[in-house]
C-alpha cells in the first residue's frame, strides 16, 4: 500500500521550508539552459556506478590503509554503520509527518520549478522526501572512509555531494533540506558506531575469524558492499516481494 503523500511537513517548518523552498527553485533555475548539462546531471543521478560504487571503492582503499590486525574490526563496524544509517532514515521517512517531492507539489509549479523532459515524477509515488536516503548512505560510507583517512575522506565527501545529492536537488527529487538532513543523519549514525567501545576480546574474536575464514569474509563483504554501491535496491525490492507473499498466505497458514 503507498503511502499518502501530503504536505503536513510545512507546520512542522515554517518559515525554514519557505528558505527551502526558495534554495531548491534556485537550483533548479538553471534547468533549461542547456539540455546537454541537464542530461548529463541525469544520467549522474541514475549512475549507481558513479554515485556508489566510487564511494566504496573509496571504502575498499581506506579500509587496505587500515592496521592489518583490526582490518577486520573496522570493515565490520562501517558495515553496521551503514545499516544503521539506513534503518533510522527508513524509521524517519515512515514515522515523521509525509513530505512531497518537489516534483508533485503543484505549488512550485507556480513558483518557477522546471521539469527535465527525461525525468518521469511518476517514479517517486507514494515516496516522502524528507530524509534522502541517497544523502544518508553516500554521507554515512564517506565519513568512514573519513574516520581512517582524512584526505580520502574529503574526496568521498565532496563525490558524494556532487553525485548524489546535488543532482537529485536539480531535478526535483529532493529539497535541500532533505539533503542536508541525510548528510547529518548518516555521519552521526556513522560516528555513533565507530565511537562504541567494543571489548578487545570480541575484536580479537572477529580478527581471528575474519582471518580463519578469509575467502567467506570477503565474499560476503563483496555481497553487502555491492548492495551498499546501489542504494539496497535488490535487497529492498526481494525483502518487499518476500514479505508481500508471506501476509498474502498468513490467513491460510
Amino acid at each position: 500500500m503507498e503511502m499518502p503523500i501530503h504536505s503536513c511537513f510545512g507546520d512542522l517548518g515554517g518559515g525554514m521550508l519557505t528558505l527551502d523552498e526558495s534554495l531548491f527553485l534556485l537550483i533548479n533555475g538553471w534547468v533549461g539552459t542547456s539540455w546537454s548539462f541537464d542530461h548529463l546531471v541525469f544520467r549522474i543521478a541514475h549512475s549507481h556506478l558513479l554515485k556508489g560504487s566510487v564511494l566504496v571503492a573509496l571504502l575498499w582503499w581506506s579500509w587496505h590503509r587500515a592496521q592489518s590486525q583490526a582490518r577486520a574490526s573496522v570493515i565490520l563496524r562501517t558495515v553496521v554503520g551503514v545499516l544503521m544509517a539506513v534503518a533510522v532514515a527508513r524509521a524517519m521517512q515512515n514515522l515523521l509527518p509525509a513530505r512531497l517531492r518537489p516534483a508533485h507539489d503543484p505549488a512550485l509549479l507556480e513558483r518557477g520549478f522546471v521539469l527535465f523532459d527525461e525525468f518521469d515524477p511518476a517514479i517517486l509515488e507514494g515516496l516522502s522526501s524528507f530524509p534522502s536516503d541517497h544523502a544518508v548512505l553516500a554521507f554515512a560510507m564517506a565519513t568512514a572512509v573519513f574516520l581512517e583517512h582524512r584526505r580520502l575522506g574529503i574526496v568521498a565527501m565532496v563525490w558524494a555531494l556532487l553525485t548524489s545529492c546535488l543532482p537529485r536537488v536539480y531535478l526535483g527529487m529532493r529539497y535541500p533540506g532533505d539533503i542536508i538532513a541525510g548528510a547529518i543523519v548518516g555521519t552521526l549514525v556513522m560516528l555513533a558506531v565507530a565511537s562504541l567501545p567494543v571489548p578487545q576480546l570480541l575484536d580479537r574474536r572477529v580478527e581471528t575469524l575474519a582471518l580463519r575464514h578469509r575467502g567467506l569474509f570477503y565474499a560476503v563483504l563483496f555481497l553487502a558492499t555491492s548492495q551498499m554501491a546501489t542504494v539496497f535496491v535488490d535487497s529492498r525490492a526481494l525483502f518487499g516481494t518476500v514479505a508481500n507473499l508471506v501476509l498474502l498466505h498468513l490467513p491460510r497458514l
